[in-house]
């Protein structure tokens, strides 16, 4: 019977984590062993974690006595407490679905040249705990570790994390999560798999994702930029650090940076528009940066143009800016509750035409 580790890292999540330990705890056909680390919580995750390990022997509760920070903390259950021939990180709000630890590994135990699978994930809000049959009739496919990677070079991370599960021995050739990419670690880590392994996929929603929208930023112009710009430094690296092998990757990092640098532009035009002039110059910047044929972009063309209507409509517009601001905040942020709705699947099958991307909780 193959065996996997999970480990829960809990900060604030106590009203989660019985939920979320108990879909861990139902899993067949695999054995099983949590770890429960209690980052220094100020709710009552002490009290629900001690009584999950007073009452089964096969979950572990432990307790910082200062935060650590979710990367470290994962780290120290990943890397230092495992044991088991496969693995999981699962945040302590999330949960699987029935019967998704057999899954996953049958596919590492038929393809040994797989270092890790990942499934569909099933967006759950901030209430629900839902409790349903196991699926039956799911697909899989193995593809490369270049298929993956390009993958991500051109839409980012589409592994929803609480799907994947690694086979520990390349984690721990691996090492880690990488502290220099806080917002990024979980695709930083995906991708640095990619290098050295092919990735199996499920067709099945493997986990519960659960999504918490008033947490989402309402920076309609630094967030985006802020995300491009986490998502360029974490390409270089595997670009530079993990990919020595594959010089096609040079290319596919070659036109993330100009799509980026083009969206920087389409963005900046909405910052002028909004008379958000910070925002527009921090913009451009960004896509001077990143933009390697100025001239033929569409983008640059359409923020110039407006820029030509000249001093008098930019005064308009900063004489407006706070209310327009105020209005496309509201209107960002209703739009940002809208991205993951309750029930909807999120994870890339390799055959869809149309992937949906998982985002990141680095």
């Amino acid at each position: 019977m193959n065996s996997v580790d999970i480990v829960i890292p809990c900060y604030n999540y106590g009203r989660y984590l019985s939920y979320c330990v108990h879909s861990v705890l139902s899993q067949r056909d695999v054995q099983v062993r949590v770890l429960i680390i209690d980052d220094n919580s100020s709710d009552d995750t002490p009290i629900v974690g001690a009584k999950l390990a007073a009452e089964e022997s096969r979950v572990t509760f432990i307790r910082h006595v200062v935060n650590q920070g979710l990367i470290k903390t994962a780290n120290e259950g990943i890397m230092d407490w495992t044991a088991a021939r496969y693995a999981l990180l699962l945040s302590a709000d999330d949960a699987l679905t029935q019967g998704s630890l057999i899954r996953a590994t049958e596919i590492m135990e038929a393809h040994p040249e797989v270092g890790f699978v990942y499934g569909m994930a099933e967006v759950i809000d901030e209430e629900a705990a839902p409790v349903k049959p196991e699926i039956s009739g799911s697909s899989s496919r193995v593809i490369s570790g270049a298929e993956f990677l390009q993958h991500s070079y051109r839409y980012g991370n589409s592994v929803p994390s609480p799907t994947a599960v690694v086979r520990l021995g390349f984690q721990k050739q691996l090492g880690g999560y990488n502290p220099g990419f806080p917002h990024t670690s979980d695709m930083e880590m995906w991708m640095r798999f990619a290098t050295r392994s092919s990735i199996g996929v499920v067709s099945a929603v493997q986990a519960y994702y659960r999504w918490h929208p008033r947490n989402m930023t309402r920076l309609y112009i630094g967030g985006p930029i802020s995300d491009r710009r986490e998502r360029l430094r974490t390409y270089t690296h595997i670009s530079k650090t993990w990919a020595g092998e594959m010089p096609v990757v040079e290319g596919w990092l070659a036109g993330a940076r100009q799509r980026f640098a083009d969206e920087a532009y389409w963005l900046a035009g909405l910052a002028m528009e909004a008379g958000d002039l910070e925002s527009m110059r921090a913009c451009l910047a960004f896509a001077a940066e990143n933009n390697f044929a100025l001239w033929p972009m569409r983008s640059r063309w359409s923020f110039w143009a407006k820029r030509m209507a000249g001093p008098s409509l930019t005064r308009t517009l900063q004489s407006v800016v706070r209310k327009l601001k105020q209005n496309r905040a509201e209107e960002i942020h209703s739009a940002l509750e809208r991205v993951f709705l309750n029930g909807q699947q999120i994870g890339w099958w390799p055959d869809q035409s149309v992937k949906r991307t998982a985002g990141n909780r680095g």
